[in-house]
């Protein structure tokens, strides 16, 4: 073949694919001609089909073409749920729709792929709580997305309690692969966490959530066995500082009972929570832990813990502490109550293996040095003569000796 041939077929090919190319760019722009609002009552119909959500559309109906074939509406209303009472609601200013590039043109039936929310705020009221759990439960849906928005939890006055910026939402159902998925990439309370949560396509209201919090390096691992609207069992699984938290629990008669199984986990919970009227009672084992990190990091936190993390909790906590690795210290306990979006600790008792009792009242104050860590303890011997071979004392000077008061402070 000649050399002018070969240049000829080149150019015919970089010819041909030019003109495919402006082709395709025509074909993919010839949309935005087109009156959308004339179809306003169609796009409605079609997006209930796909996404089980009702659309009002409020404003204009604009066709882009980047990043993907979309119609862009400035100004609607989405609901979920058909009874008025019964409905969660929000508005939008930019709702984006994505489209499948075969089917652009109203006249040839539109087919939607997923649709987008991007910088919007969403109010949720408890009565929306069982309207959005039917949705994602019971909803067969497109692709949905939700970006760089904030979620507001309002309580029963619609006071704001808690605000958590999401960076994305995706819900995700495939009848095909049996499988329905939330994942959530957000932040609560200053806390940046994953989470996805998961069930069988055709399984009622069994489901599974995991949760990843980042500093501090927390995981969350439920499953959730639910019958009925009011009972439901299941199990949960946390990891916090290498340690395990087994937890089974259950909903029933406005109780709610949580055990951990008997294993060889450093943590062990046993609480039961009344519900009509809130109340806690919780007994939390805490085996195998350093002495110095209950005093300086566990009980501190407890007791700082800030009140909008505390909410309107009411109740008494008590930490029982077996194997605590200290060179006197066996195990103890600490009680605390919780009341008025405070803690403040009740008791701390100590026991120093076959010697005798420490009871200590514990408080941390800010001193111009920092924080300071102050106790005024009461030693009570029981084996005098253990607590003189253990301290190297002559037992005849302290074999009368029943009580020593002294105090402790540490920044």
């Amino acid at each position: 073949m000649k050399k002018k041939d070969k240049i000829s077929i080149f150019i015919k090919s970089i010819f041909l694919i030019i003109v495919l190319f402006f082709s395709f760019s025509i074909y993919l722009s010839i949309p935005v001609l087109f009156n959308y609002k004339s179809i306003e009552d169609i796009i409605e119909k079609k997006f209930y089909s796909d996404f089980n959500i009702n659309l009002k559309i409020n404003g204009d109906i604009k066709y882009q073409l980047l990043p993907k074939p979309h119609l862009l509406i400035n100004g609607s209303s989405l609901s979920i749920g058909k009874n008025s009472e019964k409905v969660f609601s929000i508005d939008t200013d930019k709702l984006k729709i994505f489209l499948n590039s075969i089917n652009l043109y109203p006249k040839s039936n539109l087919n939607f792929e997923k649709f987008e929310i991007q910088e919007n705020n969403f109010l949720i009221k408890k009565k929306d709580y069982n309207i959005l759990r039917d949705y994602f439960h019971k909803s067969e849906s497109k692709p949905i997305y939700i970006k760089k928005s904030k979620i507001f939890i309002l309580d029963e006055k619609d006071e704001t309690v808690v605000i958590s910026p999401l960076e994305k939402i995706i819900f995700i159902t495939s009848k095909k692969d049996n499988f329905k998925k939330l994942n959530i990439n957000g932040n609560v309370f200053d806390l940046n966490f994953k989470s996805i949560w998961k069930k069988e396509f055709n399984s009622r209201f069994n489901s599974q959530i995991e949760i990843d919090f980042k500093d501090p390096n927390i995981s969350i691992r439920n499953r959730l066995n639910y019958d009925n609207t009011i009972d439901l069992n299941g199990s949960i699984l946390i990891n916090f500082l290498n340690k395990n938290l087994e937890i089974d629990y259950k909903l029933r008669n406005n109780k709610i009972s949580l055990k951990s199984p008997d294993n060889k986990n450093e943590i062990k919970i046993d609480t039961l929570i009344e519900l009509k009227p809130f109340y806690l009672s919780s007994n939390i084992i805490l085996n195998k832990q350093n002495f110095n990190f209950l005093i300086d990091e566990l009980v501190f936190s407890i007791l700082n813990l800030k009140s909008y993390l505390i909410g309107n909790l009411n109740g008494d906590l008590k930490l029982s502490l077996t194997n605590i690795k200290h060179e006197l210290v066996s195990d103890g306990y600490l009680i605390f109550n919780i009341t008025e979006k405070s803690v403040t600790l009740n008791k701390a008792l100590f026991n120093l293996s076959d010697i005798g009792v420490i009871e200590s009242q514990i408080k941390y104050e800010v001193e111009k040095d920092g924080t300071v860590f102050n106790s005024s303890n009461t030693f009570t011997i029981k084996n005098n003569r253990n607590f003189a071979r253990k301290f190297q004392i002559n037992f005849k000077k302290v074999e009368n000796l029943n009580k020593i008061y002294f105090k402790i402070k540490k920044i």
